[in-house]
């Protein structure tokens, strides 16, 4: 029943990823056509500056998910606490994070990334929006957690698909009916995301009724800041060095280049959606399990993504040329294609990394995940500049792979997932590898990007049924369902 349950979850929560990806690889080429790529590159930096800001939560998000997780079967009154003290807090932070990013986003935008003259006067206009989604963004990570913490992942992801949903179609229609300046389409993304969100809270409230609005509590407010301040750390670095690419392109090789380097980012960032999906559907039993347990439960679902999340990747590396050239046409297609082979390898390795980086966390190790990520942050900005200054456009992209590869290498031997079981990746591994040489070196079109793709995926099944034991016993009872023979044994 737990696993049934379980995978239920996890299914929940890849099609409520899903939803949103499709909505919004539908409309970046109407996007693009219909604002321009400067325009779309200046609403890309925005939401670079709103992940920045994000750490000013202080890691009360992730804090209130993993200690109202460890309370998932108490009571409402135990709970309610938890619960108002985190929403309290975030509301007040985020506020206190809108004033901050006014000055801070003008003097990035306006002074630092080479914004073509005629839309100056544009962007000055429309940015003081995006301070507005800070303390919303924050204060929906509260619910999120709330929802979560008790494995409603079916209401969670219905909700936050709506949001994403409506964030990207409300402007397009917007930009019909008033135009495609940033004007409009800003504080459209913000009033689509604002009812939404007020929507979530009344979701929350019906589950956790009855919550009691007073129930700030200080005890908690420490229990949840000791926590959450290392969460803050990672929160505030790991924005800077996934998305600091885009800003360093803006202020080297204009803005132009960062649409074409942010529409590939995009693409790969959302093949994540097995990962993300996993790694969710984990995290709360990791935050209740002990910690052998949890180990044991990591290093298996580490095979299996490995495995799982590989047969979209590897396909994905030698496809994704052909695919921009279909999706978005022209000279556009033909700049990103290299960053988009590059990247896709990147959001492999980063996507591996959630399920070491989620145990962590869950298990109440933040300080390790985020000493990580301090550590790497001078050589990354070292090699990120040297590799935009000789490749360009994929040496940017070189670099955050580079960097994710290796913050996955040394999540994974942190958290004690090291075992005598792990030369079973060495293969996906080998796979990956090469789909990325070949997509680099080999001239392709078309019909020869389709047929390698296929091939590079029927690779990584084979492996996956011959060294994973848990994709195996799925295969096998599917078949075993699907044919109706309950004596079939399963092995391995």
């Amino acid at each position: 029943m737990a696993q049934s349950k379980f995978s239920t979850n996890f299914l929940f929560n890849v099609f409520g990823s899903i939803f949103p990806i499709v909505v919004s690889l539908g409309t970046v080429p109407f996007y693009l056509r219909l604002i321009g790529t400067d325009r779309y590159g200046i609403v890309a930096i925005s939401w670079i500056l709103l992940g920045y800001l994000g750490f000013l939560d202080f890691g009360l998000s992730r804090a209130s998910a993993n200690a109202l997780a460890q309370l998932g079967h108490a009571t409402s009154r135990e709970r309610s606490p938890v619960l108002m003290t985190a929403f309290y807090s975030n509301l007040g932070l985020g506020a206190l994070g809108g004033l901050i990013l006014y000055p801070i986003g003008d003097m990035v935008l306006l002074h630092f990334v080479r914004i073509p003259p005629d839309l100056m006067a544009e962007t000055r206009h429309a940015y003081p929006w995006m301070a507005v989604m800070l303390p919303l963004g924050m204060i929906n990570g509260v619910a999120t957690g709330a929802m979560e913490s008790r494995e409603r992942f079916l209401l969670s992801n219905m909700l936050n698909s709506s949001t994403t949903m409506a964030g990207q179609i409300i402007p397009l229609i917007c930009i019909h009916f008033l135009g495609p300046q940033l004007t409009v389409v800003l504080p459209s993304i913000v009033l689509s995301r604002l009812g939404m969100i007020m929507l979530s809270y009344c979701v929350v409230m019906a589950l956790e009724w009855p919550i009691r609005p007073l129930d700030f509590d200080v005890t908690w407010l420490k229990r949840l800041l000791g926590y959450g301040s290392w969460v803050s750390i990672s929160s505030l670095i790991n924005p800077l060095l996934d998305t600091s690419n885009q800003l360093i392109i803006g202020a080297t090789l204009g803005v132009t280049s960062v649409g074409q380097y942010t529409v590939p980012m995009n693409l790969a960032m959302r093949s994540q959606v097995v990962a993300t999906a996993l790694a969710r559907t984990l995290f709360p039993r990791l935050s209740r399990a002990d910690r052998g347990e949890a180990v044991d439960l990591t290093r298996r679902a580490t095979a299996s993504l490995t495995y799982g999340f590989g047969m979209i990747c590897a396909p994905g590396v030698l496809f994704s040329g052909a695919f921009l050239h279909m999706w978005v046409g022209g000279s556009f297609a033909e700049v990103s294609r290299p960053v988009a082979e590059i990247l896709m390898f990147g959001a492999w390795t980063n996507g591996i990394a959630f399920l070491p980086y989620g145990l962590l966390q869950g298990q109440g190790r933040p300080h390790i995940t985020a000493k990580v990520s301090m550590v790497e942050i001078l050589p990354f900005f070292c090699v990120l500049w040297l590799f935009i200054k000789w490749w360009g456009l994929p040496g940017a992209a070189a670099a955050w792979t580079l960097r994710v590869t290796i913050n996955l290498i040394a999540l994974y031997l942190l958290s004690d997932c090291l075992s005598r079981q792990t030369w079973r990746l060495v293969p996906g591994m080998i796979v990956m590898t090469g789909a990325l040489i070949v997509s680099l070196l080999v001239p392709m079109n078309l019909v020869v990007s389709a047929c390698a793709a296929t091939v590079a995926g029927l690779a990584m099944a084979f492996a996956a049924y011959r060294l994973d034991p848990g994709l195996r016993d799925v295969v096998h009872r599917f078949v075993q369902r699907a044919g109706g023979n309950p004596r079939l044994t399963i092995t391995g």
